[in-house]
């Protein structure tokens, strides 16, 4: 099997990567990859697959094995370089990872853009290559501002939190209408696996904990205390609250998307966000235990906020929305095409804690004992 994929440098695209070519030694894939400022294309790939195989458990040599089944293309996915492809092709899959995770404003418009753009640009690929299927990795949140059970292969949303939800909405329905054999992907809120919480790349909710923890170590270091010391923090939090709060483990996540890629295509959508969603009260609780940081609290108006409360809303406001969420992601397609058995783990207060930790003790271990 050849795949030509967007993506392998992103959270999902790495570690479903590598995942697959562990398992199946047949599979060639051709990388379209951005340059970095400082390194090629090719340099971030490598780099990329053996920090994914040194957080999977796997040894320098694994990753090295796993580089020789991949060729790395340098360029964009807004503007994919064709003729390099073509010297590539045929393909028998297309696998579209790519997208600009912008949870904040989006003034603008590079968001939407790149999204849209880059999903067109891999249609196009599709057509050009003649590449007879398409997987591709949306994201749970094309549900919008819905409330209630959405279903896997439905599409209801009539508003939407940002410019990222709304381009992948729409870049989704691109896809749906192109006629080109599909699998969807959804993944919910990406977080640290089941067995230590532990997450290579932290992202979007992670903005949260970094906040905390910075302003927890700012204060502790001010008043001469140990910043791994209990807190009196009085931090209010102006949100909504939810008990359908979906993060979703990236072991699950990794799991999932490579075992259904290997499944016949019948244009189907997959919900990756589990069965166990959490609720804003149990994350502030992790969050606060973790911390030993009292007085943190989420309320539905902040009156007369302090100079803390102002800059923690200006940094991480954007993100709050998603702890007000009322949407029960369906998990019908999942279970039948993966069982009931995938769904057993469970997302409690014990593993926020763990995750919480995790990060602390990854990104700002002077906060954690």
């Amino acid at each position: 099997m050849k795949i030509l994929l967007t993506g392998i440098t992103g959270l999902v695209g790495a570690s479903v990567v590598t995942a697959l070519l562990q398992k199946h030694q047949d599979i060639q894939i051709v990388a379209i990859c951005r340059p970095g400022r400082t390194q090629t294309a090719e340099t971030r790939v490598r780099k990329t697959i053996h920090q994914q195989c040194e957080f999977d458990g796997l040894s320098a040599k694994t990753a090295d094995e796993i580089l020789r089944h991949i060729k790395v293309i340098s360029g964009d996915v807004t503007e994919l370089p064709f003729e390099q492809i073509e010297a590539e092709a045929p393909f028998d899959v297309m696998f579209h990872c790519a997208a600009d995770v912008n949870l904040g404003k989006d003034p603008h418009g590079k968001t939407y853009a790149t999204n849209m753009t880059g999903t067109k640009q891999a249609i196009e690929a599709v057509r050009r290559f003649h590449i007879p299927i398409l997987h591709y990795v949306s994201t749970a949140y094309v549900a919008g501002t819905s409330v209630g059970r959405v279903m896997e292969d439905d599409m209801p949303a009539k508003g939407f939190i940002n410019s990222y939800e709304r381009s992948k909405f729409d870049a989704e329905k691109y896809v749906r209408e192109s006629g080109v054999p599909f699998t969807i992907y959804r993944p919910a809120i990406v977080v640290g696996r089941l067995s230590d919480g532990r997450l290579r790349k932290p992202l979007a909710f992670y903005r949260i904990l970094e906040f905390m923890g910075r302003i927890k170590k700012n204060r502790c270091l001010k008043a001469g205390l140990n910043p791994a010391g209990p807190l009196d923090m009085s931090i209010r939090l102006e949100s909504g609250t939810s008990d359908k709060i979906y993060f979703v483990p990236i072991d699950y996540v990794q799991k999932a998307i490579s075992t259904l890629f290997m499944r016949p295509v019948e244009n189907k959508t997959y919900h990756i966000t589990g069965d166990s969603p959490v609720s804003t009260e149990m994350i502030c609780e992790a969050v606060s235990d973790v911390l030993k940081a009292s007085g943190l609290a989420v309320i539905p108006e902040v009156k007369q906020p302090t100079p803390d409360e102002k800059l923690i809303t200006r940094m991480i406001g954007d993100l709050m929305p998603y702890f007000t969420t009322q949407i029960i992601f369906d998990q019908t397609n999942v279970r039948k095409d993966l069982g009931s058995q995938a769904l057993d783990w469970v997302m409690d207060l014990d593993f926020l804690k763990k995750m919480a930790y995790a990060y602390y003790k990854q990104e700002n271990p002077d906060v954690v004992d």
